[in-house]
């Protein structure tokens, strides 16, 4: 009887020809709160702490570091430096 142990198919990916078991974080992106950079228009992860967008008054969740930084930006007298993504986008297509 073989003993060894296979990943689900869904849960494993070819490399070089072999199949490499993935971690379940690899899977689901919620489990990745390393990937989770931009806001959200919902909480998820790490994306809990709420601020608006300076542009469009969007509320958005974004991860504690980026709402420590505005906070701090703030606080030295500079207007919500925050921005959406989508504002972002914007700005920068308008600035060409």
């Amino acid at each position: 009887m073989n003993s060894r142990r296979y990943a689900k198919k869904q849960a494993t990916e070819v490399i070089g020809g072999t199949n490499m078991p993935r971690l379940r974080s690899s899977i689901d992106p919620e489990e990745q709160p390393e990937f989770l950079e931009s806001p959200t228009s919902y909480r998820i992860g790490t994306n809990q702490s709420q601020l608006l967008c300076s542009f469009c008054n969007g509320i958005y969740y974004v991860d504690n570091n980026t709402f420590q930084q505005v906070m701090s930006a703030m606080e030295e007298g500079i207007d919500n430096p925050f921005c959406c993504d989508d504002c972002e986008a914007e700005l920068e297509e308008l600035s060409h």
